[in-house]
C-alpha cells in the first residue's frame, strides 16, 4: 500500500545516479514520476523516498540521513499523508502551518499537481516561533488519473497522500577571500561535471554548455 510507514527505511542507491550527481527532481517529475506512480502502486524511477507520519513529529525528529553521495545537503524526500487540518497541523513541541497557499504545477504545459509551502513553529498557535524548516507538499490533480471517478478507495488517496520535500534554512557564510576562491572551483567542477534535475535525464555541462 502507498501508506505503509516505514522509520526504519534504508534507500537504495540510485541506479542512475553515477557520482557527482545528486537526487534532486523538479516538480513535474517529483508529482508525475514518483508520487503519481506510488498512488498506483507503480515502480519508481529509484527507490531512495521512505514513507513517515512527517506532520505528526517535529522535523529533528524525522529520519534525515546526511552523507549520501547522491543526497543534496539539507534536503530530504518523504511521502506522508496529508493532515486533516489544512491550515495548522499540532504536534508534541509546535506545529506546521501553511505560509504559502497552493499553486498549480505542470509539466509540459499540462496541469498534474499542486504545491503549497507549509513552516514549522516552536510553541503554541497563534504566537509561536518561526523555526529553519520549511516543507514543500505536492499532491496530484485528481482528473490526471482517469480511473478515480470509479474507485472509492483510489480517490480517497490520492486525496490525502503527498510527497514533501523538506529543506533547512543554511547558515550564511562570511565572505572572505578563501570562500571566493572556493566559489570559482566549484564554478569550474560544475561546467566539466554531471548535473542531474532528474533521474529520467543526465546532462553533462561543458564550457560550451549541456550536451546530450
Amino acid at each position: 500500500m502507498a501508506g505503509n510507514v516505514d522509520d526504519n527505511f534504508v534507500p537504495s542507491v540510485p541506479p542512475l545516479l553515477p557520482r557527482g550527481c545528486k537526487f534532486s527532481p523538479d516538480n513535474g517529475v517529483l508529482i508525475e514520476f514518483y508520487l503519481k506512480k506510488k498512488i498506483l502502486g507503480k515502480p519508481l524511477p529509484s527507490d531512495c523516498i521512505p514513507t513517515v507520519e512527517v506532520y505528526s513529529r517535529n522535523p529533528t525528529q524525522l529520519p534525515l540521513p546526511t552523507g549520501d553521495f547522491w543526497r543534496v545537503e539539507n534536503e530530504w524526500y518523504f511521502f506522508t499523508t496529508k493532515p486533516h487540518n489544512d491550515s495548522v497541523t499540532l504536534t508534541n513541541d509546535g506545529y506546521y502551518s501553511v505560509i504559502k497557499e497552493e499553486e498549480t504545477i505542470k509539466q509540459e504545459d499540462e496541469e498534474i499537481g499542486f504545491m503549497r509551502t507549509l513552516a514549522y513553529f516552536q510553541g503554541t498557535p497563534p504566537s509561536g516561533k518561526k523555526s529553519k524548516w520549511t516543507i514543500y507538499e505536492f499532491r496530484v490533480k485528481p482528473n490526471t488519473i482517469p480511473t478515480i471517478q470509479h474507485d472509492d478507495a483510489l480517490k480517497a488517496k490520492v486525496s490525502s497522500f503527498v510527497v514533501c520535500k523538506l529543506s533547512i534554512e543554511k547558515k550564511k557564510r562570511k565572505y572572505t577571500r578563501k570562500n571566493k576562491n572556493d566559489s570559482m572551483k566549484s564554478s569550474q567542477n560544475y561546467e566539466h561535471g554531471y548535473f542531474a534535475n532528474s533521474t529520467r535525464k543526465i546532462q553533462h555541462f561543458s564550457e560550451k554548455g549541456p550536451t546530450s
